[in-house]
Formats: structure tokens, sequence, C-alpha cells
């Protein structure tokens, strides 16, 4: 499953993940009262698993649970790309069958994921079990989610997790402590819980994923034109290099012209382009001329957008990067069609398309880029997460116990075994109690990674999974890895995370006295939809009014006095970052 990291609802300069995602869904029945044996399975290969294969598992073959079929959404545009062919019989899915008596009905879309989770709210049409954003309780997804839970739609899983202590565990390791206080058990859910973490850390700092976000420059490219990929590391820098591109008379493999520089779908990520202003922030407020702004107001937002519009009106910049679908980009990406892109490396795709097709044309991640304070742009985190995917069920389900004896599972080591690697004997087997491929299979894996797919091995450890990290539980060594891995490793050791240990300043807005008012207020605001119609302006002046006009709006909301509000605030702690 490709992931996007955290992201605000309204910051421009936060990643904005979304990546196509391999979700899946799932069903089962009520739990039986037997003790789970955790010792070796026969499917799965694990030994002395040191997690709980809980009872409702249906380890004991005498009371084999009954099978049932869930539907699943994954509300991730693009979410369905690592689907097996084959959802029910797939022997991933024979296997987790047999374990925990669930089907999985698996469903993606391909559109906006505020928009279909209002809709299947709105019709209430929840489907069985969900996977879908939840960045924030205060905007885009996680609002939607939080008002459904309040509103009776969602199941509270409170009264189970005890039952399935494997999901209880996910519940707090890897989550930031600011984030699960006020965002995972918000007061306004009076204690109850109605959503799970997935893609959490296991609470150590090498568990947190790299996503390696950046600009990436086709190889060949930037060989013709004499270029060091290392040396592209600012805006000037890159506007440079765009312009030689368009000048360049480039083609992609079908022989029509490039497009210098563009983005994956609806314009993720374009703030790539625009890092320059960025900084190592974790808050939504910034400090400028020596007071605390909100960073709708910060004076960057002018250069940023003028920069933008330089590279649209000069040709530089995909005119449709804002509205291309999941399938679309994916397309350009094949062909080579974009000269440079912003988002994570895409080797996922790339090397079952271009890569496969034309070897020379391999992306170079560029810089990597500055930021404002003269270091290098990359991922920022806290220890634990803030924000992620999570998984809630339907309130109307039928048969809860039969979802979380799957996620129960599945996050046991046994479970973990069986979605990461496959069947034992026949995928992997255990080396000094390590999985390693069998080595055909993993030829076969290498070649084509649609086989590994289609084995069931793409969408139950992306969908279903938290507070775990694959890469510190079984480390490939460098002499296993393929040539992607190693390509994708070259990346992370390029951009290191950088880990702030503080409260987000954020949070202390919740305490101000207007804050229910300002939100109010804005509710209707879109800073980042008034951004990009300002760029296609007709003119600087006229995309200046547009920009202004919307830091007005936010200003007659009042978006000053909270930020005063929060420096004060956060004048009394030692804790807090921005």
């Amino acid at each position: 499953m490709r992931k996007t990291r955290l992201k605000s609802s309204l910051s421009l300069t936060l990643a904005i993940p979304l990546l196509a995602m391999s979700l899946s869904a799932c069903g089962g029945n009520g739990g039986n009262n037997e003790t789970s044996n955790s010792g070796t399975n026969a499917n799965s290969g694990s030994t002395n698993s040191t997690n709980s294969t809980n009872a409702n598992s249906g380890t004991n073959e005498s009371t084999a649970p009954k099978e049932v079929t869930l539907s699943f959404l994954s509300a991730w545009n693009g979410g369905g790309a690592g689907f097996p062919q084959d959802q029910e019989n797939n022997p991933v899915a024979k296997a987790v069958r047999e374990k925990t008596g669930v089907t999985l009905k698996l469903e993606s879309i391909t559109t906006s994921e505020v928009e279909k989770l209002n809709t299947i709210f709105a019709s209430d049409t929840v489907p069985d079990i969900v996977n879908a954003p939840y960045w924030s309780t205060t905007g885009g997804e996680g609002q939607v989610i939080k008002k459904a839970a309040m509103e009776g739609q969602l199941l509270d899983l409170t009264p189970y997790l005890d039952k399935y202590p494997n999901v209880k565990k996910l519940m707090t390791q890897g989550v930031a402590k600011d984030f699960a206080e006020f965002d995972l058990n918000s007061p306004d859910l009076e204690g109850k819980q109605y959503v799970i973490p997935m893609q959490t850390p296991d609470g150590t700092p090498e568990s947190i994923h790299n996503w390696n976000y950046g600009l990436y420059a086709r190889g060949d490219i930037l060989k013709a034109l004499g270029v060091n990929a290392a040396d592209i590391d600012t805006e000037d820098k890159l506007l440079d290099l765009l312009t030689k591109i368009k000048g360049g008379n480039f083609k992609d493999i079908s022989g029509k012209p490039v497009i210098p520089s563009g983005t994956m779908h609806n314009g993720w990520d374009y703030s790539q382009f625009l890092s320059g202003w960025s900084d190592y922030n974790i808050s939504d407020f910034r400090q400028e001329d020596g007071k605390l702004i909100h960073w709708t107001q910060s004076k960057d937002q002018e250069a940023r957008l003028l920069y933008m519009r330089k590279l649209i009106t000069n040709g530089l910049f995909d005119p449709e990067a804002f509205s291309n679908t999941d399938t679309t980009a994916n397309e350009k990406l094949a062909t080579g069609k974009l000269a440079v892109f912003g988002a994570q490396s895409m080797i996922g795709e790339l090397q079952k398309t271009l890569y496969k097709t034309n070897p020379e044309m391999q992306y170079e991640l560029l810089g990597p880029m500055k930021n404002k304070s003269g270091n290098i742009v990359t991922q920022v985190e806290k220890p634990g997460r803030s924000g992620f995917p999570v998984i809630f069920l339907s309130a109307k389900i039928k048969d809860p116990d039969a979802a979380l004896r799957l996620i129960d599972y599945l996050n046991s080591d046994e479970g973990r075994l069986l979605a990461y690697w496959g069947i034992a004997g026949k995928d992997y087997n255990l080396v000094d109690g390590k999985p390693t491929w069998v080595a055909d299979v993993k030829k076969q894996f290498d070649d084509n990674p649609d086989v590994k797919r289609d084995e069931g091995l793409n969408y139950l450890s992306g969908s279903f999974m938290g507070a775990f990290s694959s890469e510190v539980t079984w480390p490939i060594p460098d002499d296993q890895k393929t040539q992607w891995e190693k390509l994708e490793a070259s990346y992370s050791k390029r951009l290191p995370i950088q880990i702030i240990d503080k409260v987000s300043a954020t949070y202390l807005e919740r305490d101000w006295p207007k804050y229910q008012d300002f939100r109010d207020k804005t509710a209707s605001l879109n800073f980042d939809e008034e951004f990009r119609k300002a760029c296609y302006a007709k003119s600087d002046d006229e995309a200046l009014k547009i920009l202004h006009s919307i830091q007005d709006k936010f200003k007659a909301a009042g978006v000053e006095d909270m930020a005063a509000y929060v420096g004060e605030k956060a004048a009394a702690r030692d804790d807090i970052g921005w």
C-alpha cells in the first residue's frame, strides 16, 4: 500500500499525501471463547508468537469460524491499485478465510476522499469496514468521520477492545501523544473510540516510514543537459532547469513533447515545487517578524504564488496537474511525459512501466531542495505519528466480531507473516527465525510486481496493520534487495527524517474562547482552492487580489486574535513546537 504522510486540511506547506493506496475489505463472524494457540501455523509459519493471536481468530480447528463476507471500502483516491485480480481466492485471502472465516469484498475510489465519505454518510450506505484518511478532526476527512461517529453512524469499539488485545494495542502504540489526546480521543467523543489507527510506527524512531517526498527528474534529460541532479536545490535553479528542458526538444516514449514539470493526481504534490518557503514545522503557526502568525497569513504566500504563476505562465508546469485523475497521472509517468514531477518516488508504478521499457529514462532525485532555513527539505515527524489512515466499522455491521477478529489476527505475529510474506514453504521459509523468500518465487515477484499483488501480498499489510514496521522487524540484507529497494533506500539516505519531540501549537487554539465561532466562519473557506485559482489568474495583480481576499476572510474570522492567544499559551510552556 502506497500512502502519504500527514497532511493538514488547510496548509499548503505540508505534503498532501495521497498516493495510490492498496486497501481491502473484510468480513467474518462472531467470536468464540476458545483459547488461541499461538504456536506454529501451517499457513503462516509463525513460531512462538509474542503477540496475541486472539481467541476469536479461529485457530482451534474444532471451532473453525463460520464463513462471513463483509464489504470494505478503500476511501483513498487510487486505493485499489494493490487489490489482487482474484479478490476472494488468491492464496493469502484463502489462508485468511481459513483462520478467521472472513471473505473481503473490496471497493475503492478514484475521486475525492471527502466527497466519498460525505456520500456514504448522507445516504446511510456505510460499508461494513472503511479505511480512510484521518489527519485531524477539525477539518477534511477526519472532521467528516468524527461527525458521523457523533451521529451514531460508526460502531463504538470501546466494549470490544479487551477482547481483541492486538486491536487495543493499535489505539496507543506509535500514536503521537498530542494527537491521541485531542483527536483520536477527542473530548467530544465522550470516552468512546470509533477509529483504529493504521500505518503507525512500532514506537521506535527507526520504524517511522520514510515516504521520500521530493522532486524527481528524468535521468536521460539531465544527462543530455549536463546537469547534476544534486546541484538543483533551490527554486531559482529549478526554474533554470525547467526552462532548459522546455527549450531542449525532449520527447516522451511516443515521440511527443514532454511536459517540463507536473504532479500526480489532483495536484499531488505541487507543494514540492514551493518547498523553499517551507521549514521544519509541526503546526499551523509560524514565527515571523517577532510574532506568531497562522500559516494563511505568512508573507511567504505571495512569493509562493508568484513563483507558481511563473511556472504556469511560462509553460513549465502541467496545466492539467490539478485536474489529473490517478489513471491519467500514471499514464504520464508510464510514458515519461513529465520531465520533472513532485511527489513520492513512484517506484511502485514506474518499475512496472517506464523503467521496463525505457530504463535510460529512470528518474533521479533532485537536490534535496533547501528550505527557507537552508536545511534540506525532508519529512518532519514527532516520535509518534500525528494523523494516519484509520479503519472504522459501520454501526449497522451485522458481525463486528468478525471484522475485529480479522484485524486482531492480522496484527499478530502469525497474521503479519501471512500478509507480508504469504504461505510458509511456498512463498518463504523461516531461516534463523527470519522469513526468507523462496528463490524462484522472489525472482517472479522481482520480475513482475503484479504477480506478488495477485498472490495477495499488497493489500492487507497497508490496510489493516499498525504499530509495526516490516523494515525493522525483517530488515532485508543488502545482497537480497532488488534494484528498486536499493534505489528507494538511496533516496531515504539523502532524505533523513527530522524528529521534533514537541506538542503541536495547533492544539492550543482549541481552548481559545472564540474557537468554535472561528471554525464556523471559516468552514466554507478553502485556502488551497483559492490559491490554485490565483495561479491561473489573468495577471499577477489579479492573482494577488485573490490571495489577499482569502487572507482577509481569515482575518475577519479572527485568525490574528487566535494566533495571539496561541502565542500567549505557548509562552507559558516549554514543550510547544511550531
